[in-house]
């Protein structure tokens, strides 16, 4: 058996910064048509933030790191859409174009989020001052130049001027988390909801901080509201799945790690990891195996992808051997 492989979760949460590969670009085109909208991307493992406009439904970021990516694309009508990208060598081409097709959300529910966001300011926000929310800009500038500490820097300025930055709060908790100090992220995400309570960022941040604290029991009340605010989000039910895991609920945990895979199969947080692992668990080893060939189709140049192998091997040596008569 393979078990324990979901501890390979800490390997996957490393998905490929390939720091000696050079700098590759990512072109998308969304459909359908989208005559204007906003591009942004923020790298899975480290603080880099950008964004680009939309125009006639396409969109290019340059010069990126090779990795892994959460992109989001907003539709000024419709709402937003949000996607995992592998910004890698084995998906660009000779001249290192990475090519994705976006299908936007289209329905009335994002209509809804849509609306009720536009409509909902926190009190907190109404207080942040013009200085805060220039000193936040230059800070996007530094990361986006790979300035973590100067980008740091000047959100903590932010924070500083307008303490109710419940946005900045969130980002800062977020470069912490992405460094492995979840105390400290913890403590930045819970001044976010301080301010906002609502705001679904630092909720969903705040469940998977407590996840890696192994606090899984704190994390599910986070993890269950997240999930509510936006159930077709892929790590709102990632998250939520994953807590079922650790908490035993095996037959919970598949039902929202299936939803993830469903709205997301390449997202950052790998769910097949976890569906392997509680197929393994049920004895299911041929839907094990077809969860860790998805790992390695999806992420071919992630760190991961050797560890997935290995346990891939070890599985095959258990399965029966085909009927043949």
């Amino acid at each position: 058996m393979i078990s324990g492989l979901f501890r390979l979760m800490a390997v996957a949460a490393l998905v490929c910064m390939l720091a000696d590969a050079e700098s590759l670009s990512l072109h998308g085109t969304v459909e359908p048509r989208l005559d204007r909208g906003l591009a942004a991307i923020s790298a899975v493992n480290s603080p880099y933030y950008d964004e680009v406009a939309v125009r006639s439904s396409q969109f290019v970021f340059r010069r990126l790191a090779p990795g892994a990516y959460a992109l989001t694309v907003m539709d000024p009508e419709w709402g937003v859409t949000r996607k995992t990208v592998q910004v890698t060598p084995s998906f660009a081409d000779g001249s290192g174009r990475v090519r994705i097709e976006v299908d936007l959300e289209r329905s009335d529910a994002a209509r809804s989020r849509r609306i009720q966001q536009e409509g909902t300011v926190s009190v907190g926000a109404l207080k942040v001052s013009a200085k805060a929310k220039e000193a936040r800009r230059k800070a996007q500038a530094r990361l986006r130049r790979g300035d973590e500490a100067g980008g740091v820097e000047l959100l903590l300025r932010a924070v500083e001027i307008s303490p109710s930055y419940s946005e900045v709060w969130n980002e800062l908790g977020t470069i912490s988390y992405k460094a492995g100090r979840y105390v400290e992220a913890e403590e930045r995400f819970h001044k976010a909801l301080e301010y906002d309570p609502l705001a679904y960022a630092p909720m969903v941040n705040m469940g998977g901080a407590l996840l890696s604290q192994n606090r899984f029991d704190d994390a599910l009340s986070f993890n269950l509201m997240a999930r509510s605010m936006q159930p077709e989000d892929a790590l709102a039910n990632s998250q939520l799945g994953m807590n079922f895991f650790y908490k035993g609920q095996y037959q919970k945990a598949r039902e929202f790690l299936l939803r993830a895979k469903e709205v997301d199969p390449s997202h950052f947080s790998i769910p097949q990891l976890f569906l392997a692992e509680i197929y393994t668990k049920q004895g299911d080893l041929s839907e094990a195996r077809a969860e860790l060939e998805e790992i390695l189709r999806l992420h071919p140049d992630s760190p991961v992808r050797a560890v997935v192998a290995d346990a891939l091997r070890r599985l095959e040596a258990e399965l029966p051997l085909p009927d043949t008569r």
